[in-house]
């Protein structure tokens, strides 16, 4: 009987073991979940050629927006945890206000999402390539070897410009012209993670009846890539 009841017991144990392991495997997985990036002019979904007021005499509009997203990465207490599946993304207003991605992450356990606004300096070096890294989009400069980070164009009627429009083409990655810029931000880690780019802190943050036309990397275009990461919060419900 002893002998029966130490085999139930041994039974018991391995089967009490055998299920803490499959507890732990599981809690270990990688999980898979949603990330967006929201383009906003203040609290409303971007429109191209929508003009947006700023005064009751002045008015902004964006014809066009595109800028790079690299290396999305979740943080806990410092430790990464996660990552984007891919490492670049273009995010373009032409296609919608809203862009998803996705990414995987332990334990759906973070509390920090960083990410760079623009492109590395090793992807730079290598130049064109495929995908979102294709001349074609438009963010390839043909006059020299580089991509443009963030590309904004519009009008509005404060620029003393011709037709008022403005042209901001931030781009450069050799120093003292380094113009991608890392972003930062505090997270619950609740999924799905939408990030707000509000356009309109752009237009905040500088003058545009005296900034209104920065096309190649100089001293200009560093101060305008430090502008950027405003643009960036995790949307509260």
């Amino acid at each position: 009987y002893s002998s029966a009841a130490s085999d139930v017991y041994k039974r018991q144990t391995y089967s009490c073991l055998f299920f803490l392991l499959c507890s732990f495997a599981v809690k270990a997985q990688k999980t898979t979940a949603e990330i967006s990036f929201q383009l906003l002019f203040d609290k409303l979904p971007l429109e191209l050629a929508k003009q947006y007021p700023v005064s009751e005499k002045d008015s902004i509009t964006i014809d066009f927006l595109k800028f790079y997203i690299s290396d999305i990465t979740f943080l806990k207490e410092g430790t990464q945890v996660g990552k984007s599946k891919e490492k670049h993304h273009l995010i373009d207003a032409q296609h919608s206000s809203l862009y998803k991605t996705f990414y995987k992450v332990k334990n759906k356990n973070f509390d920090t999402i960083t990410f760079l606004v623009g492109l590395d300096s090793k992807t730079q070096e290598k130049g064109i390539q495929g995908g979102v890294l294709d001349p074609t989009s438009q963010m390839y400069w043909t006059w020299q070897n580089g991509f443009i980070n963030f590309k904004l164009e519009g009008k509005s009627s404060l620029c003393p410009t011709r037709k008022n429009k403005f042209q901001f083409h931030i781009g450069g990655f050799q120093k003292p012209f380094v113009t991608s810029q890392k972003v930062s931000l505090a997270t619950s880690g609740d999924a799905p993670i939408v990030i707000d780019v509000n356009i309109s802190s752009f237009f905040n943050a500088i003058t545009i009846s005296q900034t209104n036309t920065v096309t190649s990397p100089n001293k200009k275009a560093v101060m305008v890539s430090k502008v950027l990461p405003t643009l960036f919060s995790v949307h509260e419900n």
